[in-house]
């Protein structure tokens, strides 16, 4: 109830901030901020470092040698890390490989892994152990490592490197932990935590007010495979997520301001112990010590983190135009969304179900959108009486995004990759419907025991023989190795009827649909048997119709079901987020000491033994990081969603009975196609819109398709996911552009000029990072500078219910740890404010700021 009532309170806040804003921004001094150049970084901003080469930058080259007496420098001597992004950085996951390093010893973490955090520090050298985020590890992964390698605590004599700050005369108080009350002489010792804002945290209690296991993006321990390499998705935190970072927040410079850079460390851990003693000396027989300690803080290597500002990008008093529409589309958008603003017009999308959309383009209402991003044509039949035109705005995909570690037997024949994450997956349409459909007793409450067709069949995929067919790999899989079932979005929309045509055009997956045994005897799960799911071209969501409860052997159990132990993520992004950090939050384990008893979830699988499915979007997949499967298309080949891919299946999309608009033929045998693309369209109602729309709407297209379709990691450009729109389709988009702002062209098309509805004005967007003001081209050549404004979304409980959608501003980076919004910020140049402006841009701040955190509890608490 918490969280509901932070949520119901921030959006009170924020309405009455809106209003105050709207009201007074007639008496606000408008001034456009003076244009300003950005910074031109694109997507190639990877680095490599190797670990001799960081210790001589810290000036360490005497750790290097064997002559400095680093004990574990045969371990370290080869390694090199590459981190994949390290600019223009927001909200996010960075790949980090390595090689050269000594294999991770098996079932625990007793020696030889990497330990990563991020930090804030503004030395050039990189930061102190203080400014780094650490110590909040699961309770499952600490219990597999040694005394205090997952913590910040240290034990006196432990490290003579460290002794003399913990006591004689140069001991530092900060450290010295307060003593209980009940042994008032105890001396205990932790290195504190500084936040950016200087304030100092040391105790349990004040650490976790600041950060906790669920919120942490610390990797307590990454695992090396016997050839010695590893590879982890590492989780950026903007100053959003962790304002004790201040990651991307404005800081002071010699010139202005500038958004503050942030560091990544990495910690290798060899074979001995802070004193040099060989691990083999502790009691567990596993290294010991907390790596922020002198001896192991010696061995790191710092990487520099550049990240977008956080500041609003978009003036006050801009005019707003509200935009609806689907999902895939939305990281486009967000990106777009302040290079637009420029333009002199702040657009905030609200992200719906696609039939939602369909029906605020059309609908009567005012104030409804009429422009809504769409991933198929509206009905005929509800476009009578009025012109509907599309411009194709965005190409992408719908993915299965996987974060699995192999957990192979010591004679499979890949057992050399024991411990390291897959990066190779294949899927077929066959595979996807035994997930989609429960027929894995893993994934039905008490393993399916009590019906005979499922205690029939393989108890996980990683046991099906047809699976181990596409992905020999994995033969010889322990059985411990199972995934989660398969991760889905509540809700109807295109993208999941997208998924059940694949299925339904594959001759395989259709026959396993309507009840026939796969080669190797596996069957359907009963319970989907009277759903026609290998006929009904209507269906558009994802049904989980297992209505199985199980109880475990407590009394006191009230049982847990399928929406328990596989439960709907609110959207895709909050899908590839949870895949991300290995929690698909099944709510499975009875705890009897809850108050009251319930059912809960044990967190996220721990590293080394994760397996994690998710059907997410190309580009909320690419922002964490997440490897995708190959799909097998109708012509038999497996695929990746890469650009060839996706191109080859837009150029083979029939027409339609609308003009304008293509779709995937699904049974089309076109090679080289990836089955799952999808081509978003911006659909606008020429004569139910205003004219001012109607600039607003072309203005919007032209620069989606011309500086929005220049790939690249900046904001403006077309994020990793996309692919660019080929010119057939940019000259469409252009063309419906010129049409819906020619005057003569409207009335053409619209031969009864009704008065249209009078356009409620948009609920103002909030602003998640920016740069300062930038001219904007338009023009499909050139690359926009850029600044930042967050989109609206929809309400996270928002489905596609038949009635319209209220859009609730959120966080364009959200759905997933935090669907939230960041504080409203003045641009820079903005002269005084009238009083009305005093009460009404703290309420803007704090009511997004409380929705934050209520949808954060509700995401990451359950």
């Amino acid at each position: 109830m918490r969280n509901r009532t932070l949520v119901r309170v921030g959006n009170g806040v924020m309405a009455f901030g809106v209003v105050v804003v709207t009201a007074s921004a007639a008496l606000f001094v408008s001034s456009i901020p003076a244009a300003a150049t950005a910074v031109p970084v694109g997507s190639d901003s990877a680095k490599t470092v190797s670990w001799v080469e960081a210790q001589t930058a810290l000036g360490q080259t005497d750790n290097t040698t064997e002559a400095g007496g680093n004990p574990d420098l045969d371990s370290f001597k080869d390694l090199s890390f590459t981190v994949s992004q390290t600019a223009n950085l927001l909200d996010q996951a960075v790949t980090v490989t390595w090689k050269g390093g000594h294999e991770t010893s098996q079932g625990e973490y007793a020696n030889d892994y990497v330990q990563l955090m991020q930090c804030w520090g503004h030395e050039a050298s990189g930061p102190s152990p203080e400014q780094c985020e650490w110590g909040a590890p699961s309770t499952a992964l600490s219990s597999l490592l040694g005394v205090n390698t997952a913590k910040r605590d240290l034990v006196r004599g432990d490290d003579p490197a460290m002794d003399p700050v913990l006591r004689g005369d140069a001991a530092d108080p900060d450290y010295l932990l307060d003593p209980p009350l009940e042994n008032p002489n105890l001396k205990a010792y932790r290195v504190p935590f500084r936040s950016v804002d200087g304030t100092l945290a040391k105790s349990t209690g004040d650490l976790s007010k600041i950060y906790d296991a669920s919120t942490t993006n610390e990797v307590t321990a990454a695992r090396t495979a016997a050839n010695g390499s590893g590879q982890v998705q590492f989780e950026t935190q903007s100053s959003l997520d962790a304002p004790q970072l201040g990651c991307g927040a404005d800081q002071k410079t010699a010139t202005g301001t500038a958004p503050r850079a942030c560091w990544l460390v990495i910690v290798p851990r060899g074979t001995h112990n802070l004193d040099g003693s060989p691990q083999t000396e502790t009691a567990s027989g596993r290294i010991s010590g907390s790596p922020l300690s002198t001896t192991a803080w010696k061995n790191r290597v710092v990487v520099k983190l550049a990240f977008q500002p956080v500041s609003q990008a978009c003036p006050i008093g801009n005019p707003e135009q509200r935009l609806v529409g689907s999902e895939p589309v939305l990281e486009a958008l967000t990106s777009w969304q302040p290079a637009l603003c420029r333009l002199g017009t702040t657009y905030g999308y609200s992200q719906i179900g696609d039939a939602e959309s369909r029906r605020q383009i059309v609908s009567s209402i005012t104030g409804a959108s009429r422009l809504g991003v769409v991933d198929g044509p509206l009905d005929p039949a509800t476009t009578t009486g009025t012109t509907i035109r599309y411009a194709p705005v965005a190409q992408s995909s719908i993915v299965v995004a996987f974060d699995i570690d192999y957990r192979l037997y010591p004679d499979a024949p890949a057992a050399d990759r024991n411990g390291l994450q897959a990066t190779d997956l294949t899927l077929n349409a066959r595979l996807v419907a035994k997930l989609l459909t429960q027929s894995y007793p893993i994934d039905v409450p008490g393993l399916g025991k009590g019906d005979a067709t499922l205690e029939a069949n393989p108890a996980s995929i990683i046991q099906d023989p047809e699976f181990v067919q596409l992905n020999p790999a994995f033969t010889k899989s322990t059985s411990a190795n199972s995934p989660a079932g398969l991760m889905v979005a509540l809700g109807s929309s295109d993208a999941s009827s997208a998924v059940w045509s694949w299925l339904r055009a594959d001759p395989d997956a259709k026959a396993f649909l309507s009840g026939s045994a796969d080669p190797w005897g596996m069957k359907m799960n009963p319970s989907y048997s009277k759903l026609n799911l290998a006929t009904d071209a209507t269906l558009d969501s994802f049904p989980k119709t297992d209505l199985t409860i199980a109880k475990g052997g407590d009394p006191d159990e009230t049982g847990y079901g399928t929406l328990d132990m596989r439960p709907y993520m609110n959207d895709m992004h909050e899908g590839a987020y949870r895949t991300l950090r290995a929690d698909p939050n099944e709510k499975d384990s009875w705890n009897p000491f809850g108050q009251p008893k319930g059912y809960t979830s044990t967190g996220p699988q721990v590293p080394g033994h994760r397996f994690l499915l998710s059907i997410t979007d190309s580009a909320s997949a690419e922002r964490y990081g997440l490897s995708t499967a190959k799909l097998v298309n109708a012509n038999g080949e497996a695929l990746a969603p890469t650009s060839d891919s996706v191109t080859a299946a837009v150029a083979a999309m029939k027409t339609t009975s609308v003009p304008g608009v293509v779709a995937t033929d699904a049974v089309a045998k076109t090679p080289g196609a990836y089955p799952l693309t999808m081509l978003s369209y911006a659909a606008v109602n020429v004569c139910a819109a205003s004219t001012a729309e109607l600039s607003d709407y072309a203005k919007f297209i032209r620069y989606g398709v011309g500086a929005g379709q220049v790939s690249g990691d900046d904001r403006g450009q077309l994020p990793r996911g996309y692919v660019p729109l080929s010119a057939t389709l940019t000259a469409q988009a252009v063309a419906t552009a010129k049409a819906i702002s020619t005057p003569a062209t409207v009335t053409a098309e619209c031969p009864k000029p009704a008065t249209p509805p009078t356009a409620a004005p948009a609920a103002p967007t909030t602003s998640e990072s920016s740069q300062p003001a930038a001219t904007v081209d338009e023009t499909p050549q050139g690359t926009a500078d850029l600044g930042d404004s967050s989109a609206a979304v929809a309400d996270e409980s928002s489905t596609d219910t038949g009635g319209t959608a209220v859009a609730v501003a959120q966080d364009p980076d959200a759905a997933g740890p935090s669907g939230t919004t960041p504080d409203t910020l003045l641009g820079r140049g903005r002269l005084g404010l009238v009083g009305a402006l005093g009460f009404g841009v703290p309420a803007l701040i704090a009511g997004p700021l409380l929705a934050r955190w209520g949808r954060r509890l509700a995401l990451l608490g359950g």
